[in-house]
């Protein structure tokens, strides 16, 4: 049982730690818009493969003379509970990496970093208590539902057009007063950009809520999750791999730029570190406490996207973001929230 003292520090820093990886992934994604989506997913996903593959498999070829407790609320029979759950991960994994991971590359591309995320986790959200409630009868209280509207109207809101906030002279009153040329105003996404973009985002939002809930039913069986996370990096890796041979062609592929490549393992990377940090952080702090700073993600992509990446600051983007972080936050005061881990 981990010390007071540790629990104090420790669980904070890796929350605040996994929030802040995730973001750096995402800004790495979308830095990568111009290469196909699909070849970015295959590259994201085997970091996970490399990493998280020699170290479970030292950890089930080491002895144990010290084993854990058994879980109680594993099944009776681990093995047939096992071999039922099993193919429907594999599905569930095929589904984050190529429709999780691609759709959410795509969306970047269309609707930009600021937009992308509060509509992936909002969608995610609602999602994965739908399926919760249908799958693992999970109950859906006052408080969740409230947090579910919430989530909606935000969504519904990122998916609306709309005007830059500065729009008006207020930006270039100045410079044009002074006989100055006016300042050039970030451009705003084509009404069928949003659209698609905020579809792709949706899509990306469903898939990864699959993915959880399957996650979680698969857990029961009394699987590690550093096992799971693996099959879903090879899952991801053979499929996506022969996916994008068989229609980009090696000639293609061999032709991406190394600042791109670096790009791509560098998401990874950030990706499998995430990953790290918010297990580390779930042991130390409640998982309420966790959801809680994993929120913040949404206010820090909002800020990258306007600050690396020119997108333009909207009334609807600054109401989505924030009915997106006040329905999480409504979300994380349930002691029984469930965490949010995309693959």
């Amino acid at each position: 049982m981990p010390s007071p003292r540790r629990i104090s520090w420790q669980g904070p820093v890796c929350g605040v730690a996994s929030a802040v990886l995730y973001t750096l992934t995402n800004i790495a994604l979308r830095n990568c818009v111009d290469v196909d989506a699909y070849l970015v997913s295959a590259v994201k996903a085997a970091p996970t493969v490399v990493l998280l593959g020699p170290l479970v498999g030292w950890l089930s070829i080491r002895p144990t003379p010290n084993s854990p407790a058994p879980n109680r609320s594993a099944p009776a029979n681990p093995s047939r509970s096992t071999f039922r759950r099993l193919p429907q991960f594999v599905l569930a994994s095929f589904l984050a990496q190529f429709f999780g991971n691609a759709a959410f590359q795509k969306a970047l591309e269309r609707i930009g970093l600021a937009a992308s995320v509060p509509i992936t986790l909002g969608v995610l959200i609602v999602g994965g208590a739908i399926l919760g409630a249908v799958l693992l009868k999970e109950p859906v209280g006052r408080r969740k539902v409230i947090a579910m509207i919430t989530l909606i109207v935000a969504i519904v809101v990122l998916c609306l057009p709309d005007r830059p906030v500065n729009d008006s002279l207020g930006a270039n009153a100045g410079t044009i007063a002074a006989g100055e040329p006016a300042l050039p105003e970030p451009a705003l996404p084509e009404p069928i950009d949003l659209v698609v973009g905020s579809l792709w985002a949706a899509v990306s939002g469903l898939a990864y809520a699959f993915f959880g809930v399957t996650m979680r039913q698969t857990l029961q069986t009394g699987i590690p999750a550093r096992n799971l996370m693996l099959i879903s990096g090879v899952t991801g890796s053979v499929a996506l791999w022969g996916f994008c041979f068989a229609t980009l062609g090696p000639a293609a592929i061999l032709s991406t730029s190394p600042s791109q490549w670096t790009l791509m393992v560098t998401a990874g990377c950030l990706n499998f570190s995430a990953f790290v940090a918010i297990t580390m952080a779930l042991r130390l702090l409640p998982v309420v406490a966790v959801n809680l700073i994993n929120a913040s993600q949404v206010a820090m992509a909002g800020v990258a996207g306007v600050i690396l990446f020119d997108e333009p600051i909207t009334t609807r983007l600054a109401v989505g973001i924030a009915l997106t972080f006040v329905g999480l936050i409504i979300l994380a005061r349930r002691t029984r929230a469930p965490i949010v881990i995309t693959d």
